[in-house]
């Protein structure tokens, strides 16, 4: 197979609706997801105040929002109430974050 038409395949997959979640334990399920939610939302937060919050701030959120959405991942959530919709995207800008936030306090500790 051509390996941009396997791209586009694998693009098409991942942005199709997504499975329903048969996870017997849907209550760890939720709970996941409403922490992770609110990580996120903390970490948004954060990001539009960032002249007024310590980027530590957004790279804790960033951490937390991360590892919250990978467990919400792990039960198997497929759809979050967070505007990007797919827990996986989700986990993949704030570890974008996380690393940009952790670069530029890096950048910052060693001038």
């Amino acid at each position: 197979m051509n390996p941009l038409r396997q791209l586009a395949a694998q693009a098409t997959a991942f942005f199709a609706a997504p499975a329903r979640a048969t996870s017997d334990d849907a209550v760890a399920l939720v709970r996941a997801e409403r922490l992770a939610f609110t990580f996120c939302k903390v970490g948004t937060t954060g990001l539009l105040c960032w002249l007024l919050t310590p980027p530590v701030v957004v790279l804790l959120a960033a951490v937390a929002t991360v590892a919250l959405y990978g467990r919400a991942l792990y039960l198997g959530l497929t759809r979050s109430r967070c505007v990007l919709r797919r827990p996986a995207l989700i986990a993949g800008v704030w570890t974008m974050v996380a690393v940009a936030d952790a670069a530029w306090l890096l950048a910052g500790a060693t001038r």
